[in-house]
């Protein structure tokens, strides 16, 4: 019997990541066109030759179903610096089975006027892989979906040339307890993606007048739309401020950056929110999360007063809500744990994209 069990509790070890991790974890989006994948290279002020992922409408039935994790060799080794090798080996092994319901390199589907187009941009030491289901839901209601990945900021940035770019490491207990305004450091981080999204404004644009271009006359120009996730959704408002081509921006569970100084003129801004649970620190450092969701509050009423801000809010919720991990992880196992909130996984993220998606349709 021992022996056995010896035997045995490594095999069950190993294989039970495939139970919580499930190879396939996404729906068949809800909309009714099928939706294609396919790389799109940009350049960031400091930066060359970045590959972003684009999803987009298409006709095609079938075709190559595209993976979760592109290029996962080097997407892992961007976003597990440092980890033990094995373990990479053994994230590969897992994570490398799931796949996505869309097509690599499908037929683009061209719409009369040209596709809305909305840049997503993750939040804190995240990456673009991680909201595949809101480009999904996108792209199958006729909407082309752009994931973006932020040099130094994401967790880790591809390169066309081999290379990718790490997270720049942050202190960021120490940034609570040194700063006077502890945001910010975030502020700085938040502007440096407002104007990655700038430059993808210039890129698309670009690509919307080449022949030969998977986005060739297939934008429309007055529909393009900025959202995020935490930073990522403050970086969507700025950008939509400073930004006369993006006409409107969605902030999902973000802070505010210059809600003063920023001219939004007449655009309207959704902002999207949970339980407010994001920043919470150590308890030394109480004072300093009670002093941010002060001014925070603060920041939103200013905001409101500038521009036609429209507001949701989700309770038993939770900051990471927003992301696909609660359905890559078994939802009951990441609510057991107390990873995603009560309401989340599919139910909250179908409740989300179709809030944001009624937003950019008005």
């Amino acid at each position: 019997m021992t022996i056995l069990f010896i035997i045995i509790c490594p095999i069950g070890i190993l294989l039970l990541p495939y139970w919580l991790i499930r190879a396939r974890p996404f729906p068949q989006p809800s909309g009714q066109w099928k939706v294609g994948v396919a790389d799109l290279i940009w350049d960031a002020p400091e930066r060359q030759g970045i590959i972003a992922k684009i999803w987009y409408p298409t006709t095609d039935r079938d075709g190559i179903s595209s993976p979760y994790i592109d290029r996962i060799e080097r997407t892992l080794a961007a976003i597990t610096a440092g980890m033990n090798p094995v373990f990479r080996s053994i994230a590969k092994l897992y994570f490398g089975r799931v796949v996505t319901p869309s097509f690599i390199d499908a037929t683009p589907m061209q719409l009369a006027g040209g596709c809305p187009v909305v840049l997503f941009s993750p939040g804190f030491r995240s990456i673009n892989f991680l909201n595949t289901f809101y480009a999904l839901e996108f792209a199958s209601h006729g909407f082309i979906a752009i994931g973006i990945n932020h040099p130094g900021i994401s967790a880790g940035t591809l390169l066309t040339d081999g290379s990718q770019v790490e997270f720049e490491t942050i202190d960021v207990e120490l940034a609570f307890a040194q700063y006077e305004q502890p945001d910010s450091l975030f502020s700085q981080i938040v502007v440096r993606q407002a104007d990655n999204l700038s430059s993808i404004v210039n890129k698309i644009i670009d690509l919307n007048n080449t022949i030969g271009s998977c986005l060739y006359q297939n934008i429309d120009p007055c529909k393009i739309f900025a959202a995020g996730h935490s930073i990522g959704g403050a970086a969507s408002f700025v950008a939509c401020g400073k930004d006369s081509r993006i006409a409107k921006g969605v902030n999902l569970d973000g802070i505010f950056v210059n809600p003063v100084e920023t001219n939004y003129g007449a655009k309207e801004l959704l902002l999207i929110s949970t339980d407010w649970e994001k920043y919470r620190p150590n308890d030394d450092t109480q004072s300093r999360y009670d002093l941010i969701m002060s001014k925070h509050k603060i920041q939103r009423e200013q905001l409101a007063l500038k521009t036609n801000l429209k507001q949701l809010s989700f309770v038993e919720t939770k900051h990471f809500d927003f992301m696909d991990l609660a359905l890559v992880i078994r939802p009951s196992i990441g609510k057991r744990i107390g990873f995603v909130g009560r309401m989340g996984g599919l139910k909250f993220l179908l409740a989300t994209s179709r809030a944001m998606m009624g937003f950019f349709n008005e």
